[in-house]
This record gives C-alpha cells, sequence and structure tokens, in this order.
C-alpha cells in the first residue's frame, strides 16, 4: 500500500474549502497566462488587430473576370503547324463548326469543348481535370488554406468545393425545361451546355462531363513575395463585423504560379483546377487601386499541344456583390468549355478568328462593346443557388447562350438568352 499517497490524501481532506478555490483559481489564472503569452495566441491577436484596422472598402473595389492575363505565357510557344501535325489528342476534346449570323451576315468559326451536339451519335465526352490545392502564405502569419474549414463553416474549403454541381451531379432546369440527364444528373457545365443546345441533344446523354484525374488533389504550398501582395480585413456574410483576412497577390505572379504547377502535374488532355481560398489578384500597383480580377482562363501552346486552364478561388459570400463560394468557378469553366482558345493567343487552333462575335456589351461587366464568346461576362454578379452534398447551398451565375451572341435561331431550353432567363431571348442588339 502507497502510505505517501494516502498521507496527501488527508491534508488535503484537511485544508479549508476557501483555501482550494483560491488555490484553483490562482491555477487556471497561470495556465490562461501561459496560453496567452505563447506565440501562436499572440500571433492571432495581433492579426486580428491588424485586420480590424485594415479593413478594405470593398464596395470601392471592381471586380471582374478576364477573358486572359495580362501577359502571353512562360512556357515556351510552339506554331500551330506544330500542332496541327500532333493531331487532335494534343488537347482537350473539341468541336468546330461555321456560322452566319443575321446581325451582322458575318461567318463566324467557334471551337466548343466535348463532341458535336450534331454528329449522328450525341453522346457525353468525359474531359479530366487535376485537382490542385494551392495553400498561399502572405506576410505576417497569414496563411489562406484551401484544406481548413471556410469561415463560419463545419467543412474545408475543398470538401465544399469538391462537393459542389461541379464536379458532383444535380438536378437542374433550364428556364423551366429539366435538363440534366435524368435519374443521373449532370453537373453545372454540363447542364449547361445541354441547355445550350437542347433542341439537338434532349433525350440522349449529350453533356461535357469533368473527371479527376486522381481521387487526391495535389497540395503545394507557396509564399506570396511581389511587391504590393497584401492581406485586408473583409467583412463576410456569415460574421459581419468580425474581420476576416483577405489576400491581394500579384496577377502576373500567381499566373506565372499557376502555369508552373501546370506543367508539372497536367497535360494538354487535362484542366488544371488550382483552387485557392479567400484571395484574389490585382493588375498594377498600387494594389488597392488596380483591385480585383476574381479569375480568368487561358490557352498556351507547349511542347505536346494546346493547355488550356481557367483560374479562379472559392469566395465566401458577402465580400462582394453577386458572388459566393463557387460562382467564380462557374464563370469561368464555363467560358473554358464555350470559348476554349481565347482569341488573344496566337499558335493555338482558330488563332485570333476563333469564337469571334459580332459586337455586343453595355451590360454585365461589360461598358462599351466586347467581341467574343464569353459567356459569362454578359451576366456577371447574378447568382443562382443549387442545394449540393448534404443540402449545402452553392451558388453559380447566369450564362449566356451562344445563340444570343450570334442571333441564330434559337437552339436552347425554353427559347431564353440564358440558362437562368436572365437574358432575353432573341439575341442582343447590335453594339457600336
Amino acid at each position: 500500500m502507497d502510505t505517501r499517497k494516502l498521507d496527501r490524501t488527508a491534508v488535503t481532506h484537511r485544508r479549508p474549502l476557501w483555501w482550494r478555490i483560491v488555490t484553483t483559481a490562482a491555477a487556471l489564472a497561470a495556465m490562461a497566462g501561459i496560453f496567452a503569452a505563447t506565440p501562436v495566441a499572440a500571433q492571432l491577436a495581433d492579426q486580428q488587430l491588424y485586420l480590424q484596422t485594415h479593413m478594405a472598402d470593398t464596395a470601392a473595389w471592381t471586380p471582374h473576370y478576364l477573358t486572359s492575363p495580362p501577359h502571353r505565357q512562360t512556357l515556351p510557344p510552339r506554331t500551330y503547324a506544330h500542332l496541327q501535325a500532333l493531331g487532335t489528342g494534343s488537347t482537350i476534346p473539341y468541336w468546330s463548326t461555321t456560322l452566319t449570323s443575321p446581325l451582322d451576315g458575318g461567318t463566324y468559326n467557334i471551337s466548343i469543348v466535348g463532341s458535336s451536339p450534331y454528329a449522328a451519335t450525341r453522346a457525353n465526352t468525359n474531359v479530366t481535370y487535376v485537382p490542385i490545392i494551392v495553400r498561399l502564405h502572405f506576410p505576417g502569419g497569414f496563411v489562406f488554406d484551401p484544406t481548413a474549414n471556410a469561415n463560419c463553416d463545419t467543412q474545408s474549403v475543398a470538401q465544399r468545393f469538391y462537393n459542389s454541381p461541379l464536379f458532383q451531379p444535380r438536378s437542374f432546369s433550364s428556364n423551366g425545361v429539366a435538363v440534366a440527364v435524368p435519374k443521373a444528373g449532370s453537373q453545372l457545365i454540363s447542364a449547361f451546355q445541354r441547355a445550350n443546345f437542347w433542341q439537338a441533344v434532349k433525350g440522349t446523354t449529350y453533356g461535357v462531363t469533368l473527371v479527376p484525374s486522381q481521387a487526391t488533389p495535389v497540395v503545394v504550398d507557396y509564399t506570396a513575395s511581389a511587391p504590393g501582395d497584401v492581406v485586408m480585413g473583409v467583412n463576410t456574410r456569415c460574421a459581419w463585423g468580425k474581420a476576416a483576412p483577405f489576400g491581394l497577390i500579384d496577377i502576373n505572379e500567381y499566373d506565372a504560379l499557376v502555369q508552373s504547377l501546370t506543367a508539372t502535374y497536367a497535360t494538354p488532355t487535362q484542366i488544371p483546377v488550382v483552387l485557392s481560398y479567400n484571395v484574389v489578384e490585382f493588375t498594377g500597383l498600387p494594389a488597392l487601386s488596380n483591385c480585383c480580377v476574381l479569375g480568368y482562363h487561358n490557352a498556351l501552346s507547349v511542347a505536346l499541344g494546346t493547355q488550356l486552364y481557367a483560374v479562379g478561388a472559392y469566395l465566401d459570400g458577402g465580400i462582394f456583390s453577386g458572388v459566393a463560394d463557387v460562382s467564380t468557378w462557374s464563370h469561368e469553366l464555363a467560358e473554358l468549355v464555350d470559348d476554349p482558345f481565347v482569341q488573344s493567343i496566337p499558335g493555338v487552333p482558330g488563332g485570333y478568328a476563333n469564337d469571334l462575335t459580332p459586337p455586343w456589351g453595355n451590360l454585365g461587366q461589360v461598358s462599351g462593346c466586347q467581341n467574343n464568346l464569353e459567356v459569362g461576362d454578359p451576366l456577371s454578379g447574378t447568382l443562382k443557388s443549387v442545394a449540393g452534398v448534404g443540402g449545402f447551398t452553392y451558388h453559380y451565375q447566369d450564362l449566356a447562350f451562344h445563340d444570343w451572341f450570334y442571333r441564330t435561331p434559337s437552339t436552347s431550353a425554353g427559347g431564353s438568352g440564358s440558362f437562368s432567363g436572365k437574358l432575353p431571348g432573341g439575341g442582343q442588339a447590335a453594339c457600336h
């Protein structure tokens, strides 16, 4: 028998209650002091103080999307003749045709990802994407980590993103027409393409389905180091009044990172999907006056063919009007599918004349005129919602049908100009 233990117990029981209360409180206070003095706790306190004193006026910013980044590419280009010699396997599957617009009488070349909705067999096309997660480290110890829980959420950003209707099939309706594949459902972009060419593909399994190259995403850490890279405090819809960190990174720095990850982990027959969280790009100094690019897509002429990629972030709702969770990615992936080779890129299929349109504009993010098949731009800032895995409410933006740009006879679901009916049927008005 341990007599020392019995002695200690006896002594404790003889001490007054007030003494035990005081000493216990003192011990708890000491523990709190030790915790408060830890580097992690001190850093968190410093970060919150910094954010509270560096709150961003997001209403003064201009959130927008680019067709492609300001500079061309960091990878060595190849000639179009070289690409032709490689054959169609040198990029993701696509089809091409020409059409004449009654708006201006012009003949236009279009190229769209997938297979032709006018082929004898109208079937689904699987397009492989490479899931890549980037943890962005900023000065001050701020880390934007998609593997961690989103603000005010019980799941990680990555879980929410890959469980979203961008990658998981759901039931979708377009202008009152059920356009998803019956019973199986369709991913958002596939449902949009089905609705885009509904008169030709209804009753078939036609679609463009994104399939992951691997079950586990690649996770990469990167430290932002360009002049102007900065973290600001923002309000979010789920925690209004509490400062949340929001990162701004130089667009050329970030695009070079994305191109490097693309070259390392993807091939021209795959789409790299690089997930970041609550970080957007700025296009010049000072950063706060040149913010914010929410996303863009691009085509690169590389050694093995034509490499496509898109850029976007998972963004908390409430930071920008009309933007939440996967809405930026819905914009960019839809545009990558309908305008894959972007007009400003030489040496890729179609070159400068690919997916041009009659001039349109003065709506969405476009002031003045634009003349390309960027199906998200006319409707930037429009939000629609859909229930996803586990009942989580996801947001996507409305998307314009190709007939709206060219004013060709409608092939769409419901005869509207867009997926969710924000644009009228009958096509756009000429923009001069």
